[in-house]
């Protein structure tokens, strides 16, 4: 058996469905594969209605935003038989939704005052009805101005940038223990992402209960140095590709789990 646990549809910044995104899970030879748009359970709704069509095993999460000493910490959230969260969280999201229009709006007017870069919001909101995230408006940027996705995100779009403007200002601890008091678990998300910028260990203390050891960007000391640390402090194994399409992000089913952690991970979530 092999899991995918790290995908975006369409509910985020993803272009394809859900029932697209799993199709090539299965053609990627996966049995099990999680949908985890970012800030949002929108996904929910679309895996219900084509659930009996499905292939392959699925779990619908959620990425979080969160922040730690200044840097972007992504928390994975998964749920007790696989089920929509309390009503908590789900108005958290709801929040979250409503964020992201101003800072999409607020991004788009920073493109233009900083840098002379026209982006039309109506436009990429009718080409994108489900939500409006980054590479939405880099996507844009790079079609009307002739450059990558890439160099967009590099140049204009990136956490460093005069022109980002965050989702929220929700720490990594709120983050956890939100999920956990709405019937779910937290990993940590891509943490070679964080590499170096803080001690690994203070996000451990928090309370996640598995951490993304499997990832693209990992080198093999990276994967070694996350499993030894899951293996100390008793925390599941998670792996993803962070799948978004088929040039900004790695293919689906490039990172995954086998066996032993998929059964450690069904089990804590009480999925049979």
């Amino acid at each position: 058996m092999k899991a995918d646990l790290h995908n975006h549809t369409i509910h985020s910044d993803g272009i394809y469905s859900v029932y697209d995104t799993v199709m090539m899970a299965k053609n990627a030879g996966l049995s099990l594969v999680a949908i985890t748009d970012h800030d949002n359970l929108d996904s929910y709704k679309s895996y219900l209605e084509v659930k009996d069509k499905l292939p392959i095993d699925v779990l619908v999460g959620v990425e979080l935003s969160t922040w730690y000493l200044g840097e972007n910490v992504h928390i994975l959230g998964y749920f007790y038989n696989n089920s929509n969260p309390g009503e908590e969280l789900l108005l958290f999201l709801e929040d979250i939704k409503n964020k992201r229009i101003l800072r999409a709006k607020k991004m788009i007017n920073n493109l233009k005052e900083m840098f002379d870069i026209e982006v039309s919001y109506d436009e990429v909101a009718s080409l994108h009805k489900e939500i409006i995230a980054r590479p939405h408006i880099a996507r844009y940027v790079a079609d009307k101005y002739n450059m990558s996705i890439q160099e967009v995100f590099d140049k204009y779009l990136s956490n460093k940038s005069p022109a980002f403007v965050p989702t929220s200002n929700t720490t990594t601890k709120e983050a956890i223990d939100l999920l956990h008091r709405n019937n779910g678990i937290a990993v940590w998300a891509h943490p070679v992402h964080n590499k170096n910028k803080f001690n690994e260990l203070d996000i451990i203390n928090m309370g996640i209960d598995g951490m993304e050891c499997f990832y693209p960007d990992n080198t093999l000391e990276d994967t070694n140095h996350y499993l030894s640390l899951a293996k100390e402090y008793n925390l599941l194994v998670t792996g993803g590709s962070d799948f978004h399409d088929h040039v900004s992000h790695s293919e689906i089913g490039t990172s995954y789990i086998e066996d032993d952690d998929i059964e450690k991970l069904l089990c804590k979530l009480n999925i049979k």
